[in-house]
Order: C-alpha cells, then sequence, then structure tokens
C-alpha cells in the first residue's frame, strides 16, 4: 500500500467502463485503480459532467489581503467579524490577515482594485497598525453547495466516490471528511449516517 504523490500531474479524464470506474488518466498514464474519489473541490463537476453526474458546487470567489504589522498596539489581539464587509479579520504571528467577500463570478481568479482597495480600508479603518503598502493579495474559489452541506458518498457509478463542496470549511471538515469517505471506500460503516451526505440528495 502507501502513498504516492505526483506533483505537475494533471487529471484529464476518468477512465470508466460500463457503469465501473477503471482508474484516471492523466496528462502522464493512465492510473489503475479499483476505486477512485474526486476531491477537486469548485473544479469536481468539470470532470463529472461527462459522465452524467449532476453535482451542484459552484466556484464562490473569496478574497485575502496579508499585512506586516508595524504598530502592535493598533493591531488585533484576536480574530474579529466585520459585518459591514463581511470579512474576518486575524492576527497572525506579526501580519494581520483580512478574509472573506463572496463573489460569484466563475471560474476566475482576478482580484481587481475595488476589491484591494476594499480590504485595505476595512483593516486600516480599524486596526492601523499595519503596513498595507506591503500587502499580499490571495483569491481563491469555494466549493459551495445549494444546502451549504459537502458532497460525500459514492456515486451511480460503482467505486467513484466525492468528497468535495465544503465551502468556507474545507479545512475545518478535512480531517471528519476523509474518514468518513475511507469508511464508504473501505466498505465501512462511518461512525456518523452520511447517507444525507451524498450526491443522491439532489435526484
Amino acid at each position: 500500500m502507501g502513498v504516492r504523490f505526483s506533483w505537475g500531474t494533471e487529471v484529464r479524464k476518468l477512465d470508466v467502463e460500463g457503469d465501473k470506474v477503471r482508474g484516471v488518466v492523466t496528462n502522464w498514464e493512465r492510473l489503475a485503480a479499483d476505486a477512485v474519489v474526486v476531491a477537486l473541490g469548485s473544479y469536481s463537476p468539470l470532470l463529472l459532467k461527462r459522465h452524467g453526474i449532476k453535482l451542484p458546487v459552484y466556484p464562490v470567489k473569496g478574497y485575502s489581503l496579508t499585512i506586516p504589522i508595524t504598530d502592535a498596539s493598533r493591531a488585533p489581539e484576536s480574530t474579529i467579524m466585520d459585518e459591514t464587509y463581511k470579512i474576518a479579520i486575524t492576527r497572525l504571528g506579526d501580519r494581520i490577515r483580512v478574509g472573506g467577500m463572496a463573489e460569484i463570478s466563475g471560474y476566475t481568479n482576478d482580484l481587481g482594485p475595488a476589491r484591494r482597495r476594499t480590504l485595505e480600508h476595512s483593516v486600516m479603518d480599524l486596526f492601523p497598525g499595519g503596513d498595507a503598502k506591503e500587502a499580499s493579495y490571495w483569491s481563491g474559489l469555494r466549493p459551495m453547495t445549494p444546502d451549504g452541506t459537502p458532497v460525500i458518498g459514492p456515486t451511480k457509478i460503482a467505486g467513484l466516490f466525492l468528497n468535495t463542496g465544503h465551502g468556507t470549511l474545507g479545512w475545518t471538515m478535512s480531517s471528519g471528511s476523509a474518514r468518513v469517505i475511507a469508511d464508504l471506500v473501505s466498505g465501512r460503516k462511518p461512525e456518523i449516517d452520511a447517507t444525507d451526505l451524498a450526491v443522491s440528495r439532489y435526484a
């Protein structure tokens, strides 16, 4: 057994024969498998579409700004939620991070000047103890579902499982989701009832 990490590898398609998954095809090779777990976040529906699996996971873009602290007396001590701008302001050692917002704009990662200014204004208005000129920015796609619950479980294709759609709680739910999907793939009964987590709930 064991694990192999394949850096720089792109999964091109699923290898499906009849109603059974046989593996995946990458940009380098075909990998045979008895079971495949699709855990591609916002990109999961793109891989599944050609196999007739409708997965209601949509990319919702979020942003963050990280700035160095120049005056600790004017920096947050703990996490603050700003309901006006829908962001969280957190202290990370000698840095301040602002994260949040939600934009429905498809599969784009751009972070325009207006969004940057909003992030800068929100943190400097409340905590002017950072240097906005030294800011680093990030944007990413959150895999959101209509009901806010992740999709974890089997599909109509034998051996093909899903672990996606965690929205803003990917890191928070990662270990628990991994345990559930490992149990399902191995044929064990999970510690929780995972029936309502399956994609079949949207049928």
